[in-house]
């Protein structure tokens, strides 16, 4: 009896070895950081709702993200770039498409204990247009296209 314990054990043990190697092994090898979109937050120089402030450079192009109510916490591809209204500077085709996946997230933090912190989430593709001006509400978005 102790010969058969003994030889579950030991192939039990080598199992369980081999299983924590591969993993290892494997979320080495898949954990690969994916660049982050060079997104240039610009000043705002123009008053909220004005779709168009300078010309952006070849290959890139400039959207306004507003929020009502605003001062929404703005954040692409997870990083805060600033509170609502911003200026954002995003690689673009010389036809206006985005060149990469981008995510933008407008953060609506409750001011009372009464109202719910609420996030706004809009994904744009390769397929898409970059909009003039993306205007966040609690419940989501809309997009001014050019």
């Amino acid at each position: 009896m102790d010969r058969v314990r003994e030889f579950f054990h030991r192939r039990a043990t080598s199992v369980l070895s081999s299983v924590l190697c591969l993993l290892c092994f494997a979320g080495c090898a898949t954990t690969q950081k994916v660049p982050a979109v060079p997104v240039v937050v610009l000043p705002v120089t123009s008053p909220p709702g004005t779709p168009t402030a300078g010309r952006a450079p070849a290959g890139r192009q400039t959207m306004l993200v507003e929020s009502t109510p605003p001062g929404a916490i703005i954040v692409v591809d997870g990083r805060p770039v600033g509170k609502a209204p911003v200026r954002l500077e995003v690689p673009a085709t010389p036809q206006g498409f985005f060149r990469d996946d981008l995510e933008i997230r407008a953060r609506f933090v409750a001011r009372e204990e009464t109202e719910v912190s609420r996030t706004a989430t809009e994904a744009f593709n390769p397929r898409e247009k970059v909009p003039a001006v993306l205007r966040f509400t609690p419940d989501g978005a809309q997009r001014a296209v050019r």
